[in-house]
């Protein structure tokens, strides 16, 4: 039987419910701006990043009640990752901001309730659960996905930290011991577990398509990759 998970719950665990109709896995469209010159034939395009899309789903109330048409719409609200049953490694980071119009049918059994769902999905896929990777010496990181991802790092060491990231150098200055520094490279927000905002310097670090190397420098004990990876 095919399902969803939305928020973490799956309509397998909500009584009555049924898949009529899966989300469909599409790719996103590249948004773009076109300009025109003078003299040259065509135009020029420049990628200004993906749009969001929508994404339906089709649920049916087997012996519907007011009491489980209660329970889909709290399901269906909100922002989360979607998961569908196809493929239970990968979700969408969607929202459920269109209003929910429930159908009432008659059927050869009783009456059924049927309403579509609209998922607004950004354009990448994500793992459904995240992996972490600890490194305490110099080594690789061979990514998993198929477009650039922006890790969140957790730096360990005291004093003067000091590693590279594919060849860049960074250094973060003055570290507590026992106080981690996080780098978001998704934000470009540096700051410990507390939330106090901490400095670097160096280009913040991404993950490229193939094998990334990461050298271990001064004063650097631990780096706890959660890498993010990413599918279009």
């Amino acid at each position: 039987m095919s399902y969803i998970i939305f928020r973490g719950a799956s309509t397998a665990n909500l009584p009555g419910v049924e898949v009529s109709e899966m989300p469909s896995h599409g790719k996103a469209s590249m948004r773009t701006t076109q300009y025109y010159i003078k003299g040259r034939d065509g135009a020029l395009h420049v990628d200004d990043g993906y749009a969001n899309f929508d994404t339906k789903a089709v649920l049916v109330l087997i012996d519907a009640t007011a009491a489980t048409r209660q329970l889909v719409n709290a399901w269906a609200d909100g922002t989360g990752k979607l998961i569908t049953s196809d493929d239970l490694t990968k979700a969408f980071l969607a929202s459920v901001k269109q209003e929910i119009k429930w159908t009432r049918i008659r059927g050869n059994s009783g009456y059924y309730d049927t309403a579509k769902i609209t998922f607004n999905c950004q354009p990448y896929m994500v793992e459904a659960v995240d992996t972490v990777l600890v490194l305490t010496e110099t080594g690789t990181i061979a990514s998993q996905g198929n477009m650039t991802a922006y890790p969140l790092i957790k730096v360990e060491g005291s004093g003067d930290v000091t590693f590279t990231f594919n060849g860049e150098n960074i250094a973060i200055n003055d570290m507590a011991a026992n106080v981690p520094v996080y780098i978001d490279c998704e934000t470009g927000y540096i700051y410990t577990e507390t939330g106090s905002a901490k400095t670097m310097t160096g280009e913040i670090p991404t993950l490229s398509i193939g094998t990334n190397t990461v050298t271990f420098g001064n004063n650097l004990t631990k780096l706890t990759v959660t890498p993010r990876w990413r599918w279009i």
